[in-house]
């Protein structure tokens, strides 16, 4: 059996939410759009997943 120990996490780094604002949502969401672009390599340009590109592509208010 396998007990979880409490103190195992500490030390552990914290990694804190970045805000993104809607201008740069915006740029990346129309450089994403572009033809031949490739969401993932955008993605891991800024930091970010492709998953949260796509995120933020679906959440578009002229879809």
């Amino acid at each position: 059996m396998i007990e979880a120990v409490a103190d195992r996490f500490e030390g552990a780094p914290v990694a804190r939410r970045r805000r993104w604002s809607d201008a740069f949502k915006t740029v990346m969401v129309a450089r994403s759009c572009e033809p031949g672009a490739n969401v993932s390599a955008l993605a891991r340009e800024i930091g970010s997943s492709p998953s949260q590109l796509f995120g933020w592509r679906a959440a578009r208010p002229d879809r």
